[in-house]
């Protein structure tokens, strides 16, 4: 049956898709740490202080518009950025912009620190705007794609400031008109001018399918997987999908899972999913899978992780508990380790360990390489008709590469070793070799 094995397949391939539109926020919450960082992104390296400590520093600070009590909060902020206490560094940040309101870099700081740190509130959205209106923002288009999404989730009208990155065409010098041209232009010029300025589309499909074929050694025949998924953003905070994995493992034969799934942010930081799964007619699968679980951001790059899982197999149950980590470096690059503690049929217990780290490379290209160790259940039916239920131990290593296509689309590929032992004993069970290739879009 070998099913965490299977599963550790689905979870590689998932842990690649999870990061294909981070900015869209397509798929359910996975990496949940918040970058920390003063200024935008996308700055250019010359302006663009490399440290919290450098963007607070950078600020000029003159006796006529930064009095000292300004000049202190901003030194304490650094230290609480430094020592990454979020909440602190908010208040001393605010503190330091009351006392020094004219401060217009101050205030663009200000707006994007409690932009990217999740406080996403009427405070914020105020100094965005503020910061857009007077052209004190060093990343004006970022600033506007801000403001959408804040709003957006405070349920608020569409902004009426004008997209930075949508400029009207120039108007052509006439030298010499008749009146009714004169009247043409005019009527032309002022259709042009009160054009509504076009959002982004919100984009609530994403489909993801992927092949993966498996070769073993010692004469055992392979295996081969199709996989289905879409998901439907039904507004910022909830997604619903359903999936279709039709696994092919002869002798056993072929079967299907259809599965219906939600993912769901309670809080701004905390994001609870679901999953129930049903093969209608099992050889070697469950009938019924049930899981579920919480992801929640318990610091700034710091998330915890809980999930559930319940297997209706012919031979008996399978419960398992997931806890995990994952820590944030960037935006881009983070860890995730995971622990399983599983009870089996009654009477076997195992454990299981896994680990993946997720690197950022450039053309927004993603690297997910993840290990796992463990024990893994499984059942046989043996020629007298009873069935035969153990434990055994195996390695499992894999690498997955994800190459954006067009903006919509990604393309991801990868590859699983496993290294399986026998129950007693120690020595090789067999060797398993996966290659996996997928897509994701969306539209």
């Amino acid at each position: 049956m070998n099913f965490i094995n299977t599963s550790i397949v689905v979870l590689t391939a998932s842990l690649a898709l999870l990061t294909l539109h981070a900015e869209d926020n397509s798929v359910p919450l996975s990496r949940l740490p918040i970058p920390l960082e003063l200024m935008p992104p996308d700055i250019g390296e010359s302006d663009s202080p490399s440290t919290p400590s450098e963007a607070l520093s950078s600020v000029p600070i003159t006796a006529t518009n930064s009095p000292a009590p300004a000049l202190e909060d901003r030194e304490r902020a650094e230290l609480s950025l430094e020592r990454q206490e979020i909440v602190s560094a908010r208040e001393q940040l605010r503190s330091a912009f009351r006392a020094n309101p004219a401060d217009a870099p101050l205030r663009a700081r200000c707006a994007w620190f409690l932009y990217s740190n999740g406080f996403h509130d009427k405070e914020c959205l105020s100094l965005l705007e503020e910061s857009l209106r007077n052209g004190s923002a060093s990343d004006p288009a970022g600033v506007f794609n801000a403001i959408i999404e804040v709003r957006a989730e405070l349920n608020l009208p569409t902004t009426m400031l004008r997209n930075p990155e949508q400029k009207l065409p120039a108007k052509k010098t006439i030298v010499k008109s008749t009146l009714s041209e004169m009247r043409v232009k005019k009527h032309s010029d002022s259709k042009t001018i009160a054009k509504p300025v076009s959002e982004e589309r919100f984009r609530r499909w994403v489909f993801t399918p992927y092949y993966s074929y498996s070769y073993f050694n010692h004469g055992r025949q392979p295996w081969q997987e199709e996989f289905a998924q879409i998901l439907y953003k039904v507004n910022k905070r909830l997604i619903l999908g359903a999936e279709v994995d039709v696994m092919e493992r002869p002798p056993s034969g072929t079967n299907t899972y259809y599965s219906a799934l939600f993912s769901w942010y309670l809080l701004k930081t905390l994001e609870l999913h679901g999953k129930i799964s049903i093969c209608p007619a099992p050889t070697f699968a469950a009938t019924q899978i049930y899981s579920g679980g919480a992801a929640w951001q318990a610091l700034p790059r710091l998330g915890i992780l809980l999930d559930y899982q319940h297997y209706n197999f012919i031979w008996g149950p399978i419960d398992q508990i997931n806890p995990g980590l994952v820590w944030s470096f960037n935006d881009k690059t983070w860890l995730t380790a995971r622990y399983v503690r599983g009870w089996a049929f009654y009477n076997l217990q195992f454990n299981y360990y896994s680990t993946a780290l997720n690197l950022g490379l450039p053309g927004n290209r993603r690297l997910t390489m993840a290990f796992a160790y463990g024990t893994d259940p499984d059942a046989q039916i043996g020629a007298d008709g009873t069935t035969n239920t153990n434990l055994s131990p195996a390695y499992t290593y894999s690498v997955f590469l994800t190459q954006p296509l067009t903006r919509d689309l990604n393309l991801f590929a990868g590859i699983q070793y496993c290294y399986r032992l026998t129950q007693y004993g120690g020595g090789e069970l067999y060797e398993q070799i996966t290659p996996t290739l997928g897509c994701s879009l969306q539209f």
